[in-house]
C-alpha cells in the first residue's frame, strides 16, 4: 500500500503559517476484502478533541456498535456537535446516511463535577443491543462531595426522579425514564446525602435492569446500610416498577451480563457474595441451586431464558434445570468455563486434561493440555472468548502450539498469543493469527473480554465473532499479509493493526482455509485497534490516529470498514499562492463610465441623431464646417521668417 503527504498551510498567531504534514493511506481500499470501504464515523471537527478508547475515560468510556449495522456510540473527553452538557465525558451517536455519517450528541445538562473523575467511567453505562435505549446515571447528589450541597444535581425534566438522588434514567429516542421515581421515595425517611444505587447489570434490550442499593425501596425489603449490605432490585420496562430479589439485605447479581433472562423473568444471584446461589422466578420466592449452600459456588453463565444455568462448586461444572429444579454434575477438575450455547444444551470448559466441548452428555476434546486456552478466556460474562449462538464455533486465545505452529516471538524469545478458532461441525481447530508463510511471530494477537465502563461495571463484551461463526475480528502486532509493514524500527517489534478471517463461502472468500485479510492499512505507524462490529460482521469499527482518508486532518477517530462502503472523496480546493490569494474587489453595481452617469455633477448627455444647420457629426459628436480641416491643417509661414 502507497501512502500519500499533504501539506496544509494553517495560519497562526502574528500571521505566521504552519504547515502540517498530513500523510494517508491512498491504495488500501482496493485490497480491502469483500468490497469495504473506509468510511470516517467520527466528525471532522471535534472541538480539538479525538473519540477516545474504552477504559481512559476516568477508567471507562462506552464504545457500542448496533447489532443491525449502521449505528454505533462512542464516548470523548471533549464536547462537540452541539452538546447540551460537557460532564466528563461526552457521549456520540453516529448513524449511517446516504452522504455520509452524521453525529448527535447525546450528552445531558447535568452538572460535572457530581461525577467521579478518577475511576467510575461515563454517565451513559450501557446501551441496548440495537441501540435504541440506554441507561444513564445522573452522577452524585451535588456537584461538590463537601458535607454541604449548596447545588443538588436536579433531575432530568420530564421525569418524576425524585429531586437531590442518586439515580439511573433509561433513554429512548428522545425521552427520558427515571428507574427510581419519588414513589419509591416517599415516605420512607431516606436522606439524599447518603443514598446510592448501583447498577449490577441488565438484559440486552435494557428491559429488565438489576439495581443494588442498601436502602429500602420497597416495602419488603429491610434497610442494609449499618453494615453496608446490599438490596437488589429489579426495574422492568413493562411495568416501571422495583421488585425486591433478595430476603435479607446483602444480594450480588450472579454476574453483569447473562445472569438476567431476556423477559427479566429469571435472575441468578447469590444471597452473599460467596454463595449460596439463588435463582428468583417471577411470582416465586427465590430458591437456592442444589449444592450452593454452606460450599462456595461460582455462576458460569445461564441460556438466554434462564431456564438453564451452569455453575461450579469447587473444581465440579454442574448444569441446573429450572423446570426440574435438579442440578447434574457434568465435568470435574475444572479450571474454568469459555461459554455455553444460547439455549443452554452446551458448553465449553477447560479442565487438567485440556479444553472440551459438553453437548447434551456427550464430551469431545477440542485441544489438549492443561493451558489449551488462555486464562484470560474466561468466564463467559467478562472472559475474552466467543461462542456462536448453537456453541458449533468458539473463538478463543492460546498461547501452546495447538496446530504445530511455532509462536515463539522472533523479538522477545517467548511465545506469543494466538488466536483459535473450533468448529464443532467438522469438527476442526484452526490457527486464524498464525503466520501463514510459517514465519516467527513479531508480536501477538488478540480479541477483546468485556469492556470495563469504570471499576464497577464491566458488561458489554465486542462481536470478534458473527452471529454465524463464519467472521472473525482481531488485533495483531504480527506482520501476517504483505501490505502490513508498519513496525518499531527500534526494535522490530510489530505495531498493532485490525485483521479479518472468514470462512469460505462468506463474502468472497474461497479458499478452503478461509482468508485472511487486514483491515486497518498496516503502513502508518499510528496502528488501529479493534472497537466492535455488527453482528453479521459487514460493518466493523476499529479506533486509529492515522489518516486513512484525505479529509482526516489527524486525530483519534473511529473509521468503519463497511462491506460495500465508502463514499465519493470530497474534490479538493485549488491551492493559492502569493497576491492569489488575495480577496477579489467586488463587482461595480452599475459597468458604465461614472462620467456617463446620471447625479449631482454630471449634466446629462444628450445625443442628437441629425445635426443643426453648420454643423456635421464626426465620430458621433456634432461639430462646425471647417473645424476639422483647420485643427489638420498645417501653420503658412511668413517671408523671411529662419527655418
Amino acid at each position: 500500500m502507497r501512502t500519500r503527504k499533504r501539506h496544509r498551510r494553517l495560519l497562526a498567531g502574528g500571521g505566521a503559517c504552519v504547515f502540517v504534514v498530513l500523510a494517508f493511506a491512498t491504495g488500501a481500499q482496493a485490497s480491502l476484502p469483500d468490497g469495504r470501504g473506509w468510511e470516517m464515523v467520527s466528525p471532522i471537527e471535534k472541538n480539538g478533541g479525538r473519540v477516545d478508547p474504552p477504559e481512559t475515560i476516568a477508567k471507562g468510556g462506552d464504545l457500542q456498535a448496533a447489532a443491525q449495522g449502521g449505528l454505533v456510540t462512542y464516548s470523548s473527553a471533549s464536547s462537540f456537535a452541539g452538546g447540551t452538557g460537557a460532564p466528563i465525558g461526552s457521549q456520540y451517536l453516529g448513524s449511517r446516511t446516504a452522504g455520509g455519517w452524521a453525529t448527535q450528541n447525546l450528552t445531558q445538562p447535568v452538572f460535572s463535577g457530581s461525577y467521579d473523575f478518577s475511576d467510575q467511567g461515563v454517565p451513559y453505562r450501557i446501551f441496548s443491543t440495537g441501540l435504541s435505549r440506554a441507561l444513564m446515571l445522573n452522577g452524585d447528589r451535588c456537584r461538590t462531595e463537601a458535607s454541604q450541597c449548596p447545588v443538588a444535581n436536579p433531575p432530568l425534566p420530564g421525569t418524576d426522579a425524585p429531586a437531590g438522588f442518586q439515580d439511573y434514567y433509561l433513554r429512548e429516542g428522545s425521552s427520558f425514564e427515571a428507574l427510581i421515581g419519588q414513589s419509591d421515595i416517599a415516605g420512607r425517611g431516606l436522606d439524599p446525602s447518603s443514598f446510592e444505587v448501583k447498577l449490577e447489570g441488565a438484559s440486552p434490550d435494557l428491559s429488565a435492569v438489576v439495581l443494588a442499593s442498601c436502602s429500602p425501596l420497597t416495602d419488603d425489603a429491610n434497610d442494609g446500610c449499618a453494615t453496608g449490605a446490599a438490596n437488589l432490585y429489579l426495574w422492568r420496562k413493562a411495568t416501571g416498577d422495583l421488585t425486591l430479589l433478595n430476603t435479607l439485605p446483602g444480594a450480588v447479581l450472579a454476574a453483569q451480563s447473562g445472569a438476567i433472562s431476556t423477559d427479566g423473568s429469571r435472575v441468578y444471584a447469590y444471597q452473599l457474595e460467596d454463595g449460596p446461589l439463588f435463582l428468583y422466578e417471577a411470582g416465586q420466592p427465590p430458591k437456592a441451586l442444589p449444592e450452593t449452600t454452606g460450599t462456595p459456588a461460582s455462576f458460569q453463565a445461564a441460556s438466554t431464558d434462564g431456564s438453564i444455568a451452569y455453575y461450579t462448586v469447587g473444581e465440579t461444572l454442574r448444569r441446573y434445570s429450572a423446570a426440574t429444579e435438579a442440578s447434574t454434575p457434568i465435568a470435574s477438575e475444572v479450571k474454568g468455563v469459555l461459554g455455553t450455547s444460547a439455549d443452554g444444551s452446551a458448553a465449553y470448559f477447560e479442565d487438567t486434561a485440556g479444553l472440551k466441548l459438553w453437548s447434551e452428555g456427550t464430551t469431545t476434546s477440542v485441544a489438549p493440555g492443561p493451558a489449551a486456552a488462555d486464562p484470560s478466556s474466561w468466564p463467559p460474562a467478562t472472559g475474552a472468548s466467543r461462542v456462536s449462538a448453537d456453541a458449533t464455533k468458539l473463538l478463543f486465545t492460546s498461547k501452546a502450539k495447538l496446530t504445530g505452529y511455532d509462536n515463539t516471538d522472533k523479538v522477545t524469545g517467548l511465545p506469543d498469543t494466538e488466536l483459535f478458532l473450533y468448529d464443532a461441525t467438522t469438527p476442526s481447530l484452526k490457527c486464524l493469527s498464525c503466520n501463514p508463510k510459517g514465519k516467527k511471530p513479531i508480536g501477538p494477537s488478540s480479541i477483546p473480554g468485556a469492556i470495563a465502563n469504570g471499576i464497577g461495571l464491566r458488561a458489554y463484551k465486542p462481536r470478534a465473532l458473527s452471529a454465524n461463526g463464519k467472521r472473525a475480528f482481531f488485533d495483531s502486532a504480527d506482520a501476517l499479509v504483505s501490505t502490513d509493514s508498519n513496525s518499531k524500527s527500534e526494535t522490530g517489534a510489530g505495531i498493532g493493526d485490525v485483521y479479518e478471517w472468514e470462512a469460505q463461502g462468506e463474502g468472497n472468500c474461497a479458499l478452503a482455509a478461509g482468508c485472511l485479510s487486514i483491515l486497518s492499512g498496516g503502513t502508518l505507524p499510528q496502528g488501529a485497534t479493534f472497537a466492535d462490529a455488527s453482528a453479521e460482521g459487514s460493518d466493523a469499527y476499529f479506533l486509529t490516529e492515522a489518516s486513512l482518508l484525505p479529509q482526516d486532518p489527524g486525530s483519534g477517530d473511529l473509521y468503519d470498514a463497511k462491506v460495500g462502503g465508502g463514499f465519493p472523496e470530497p474534490q479538493p480546493q485549488v491551492p493559492c499562492e502569493g497576491d492569489a490569494c488575495q480577496v477579489l474587489p467586488a463587482v461595480p453595481a452599475e459597468p458604465s463610465l461614472a462620467t456617463l452617469a446620471k447625479g449631482a455633477g454630471n449634466p446629462p448627455v444628450s445625443y442628437r441623431k441629425y445635426c443643426r444647420k453648420g454643423y456635421v457629426k464626426r465620430k458621433g459628436i456634432c461639430e462646425k464646417k471647417g473645424a476639422h480641416h483647420k485643427r489638420h491643417r498645417k501653420p503658412h509661414k511668413k517671408k523671411g521668417s529662419k527655418q
